[in-house]
């Protein structure tokens, strides 16, 4: 891996972020299991489709920094999109297949709720990518 220059754009927090969102995902399966045990394990599965994938794409998409790096870092951006909309097909068919009872609403909108926590994790993390 390249080191980032001491100047230069810093990685984001990504363990931070996912501990946020983790922690989300728990407070939402649990409202979830208020309603049913199936519309909690539910819930937890579509948040843990919308984690999985998209942390492999935080391991690949920041594995390199610098200049020197840029063609590897876009490859490896384009790697870990690809491969998350690979897994996020092959994990919700999975789970349509082999999960029953499966309660469709809870999932999709634990999914959805995720990736809006997703694009707001930053905010509420208050974190800066730049290094000064």
């Amino acid at each position: 891996m390249t080191k980032a220059a001491s100047g230069g754009i810093g990685r984001p927090p990504i363990a931070r972020w996912f501990v946020i969102e983790s922690v989300i995902l728990a407070v939402v399966s649990l409202a979830f299991l208020l309603r049913g045990q199936v519309a909690g394990y539910s819930a937890l599965l579509g948040g843990l489709i919308f984690l999985i994938p998209h942390g492999y794409f935080a391991f690949k998409a920041f594995r390199y920094a610098g200049a020197r790096s840029a063609r590897k870092i876009m490859s490896s951006f384009y790697q870990g999109e690809a491969g998350k909309l690979i897994l996020c097909a092959i994990l919700f068919t999975m789970v349509f297949k082999w999960i029953q009872p499966l309660d469709v609403a809870a999932l999709f909108l634990t999914f959805a709720i995720m990736l809006v926590t997703n694009w707001l994790t930053p905010l509420l993390a208050g974190s800066n990518t730049q290094q000064s």
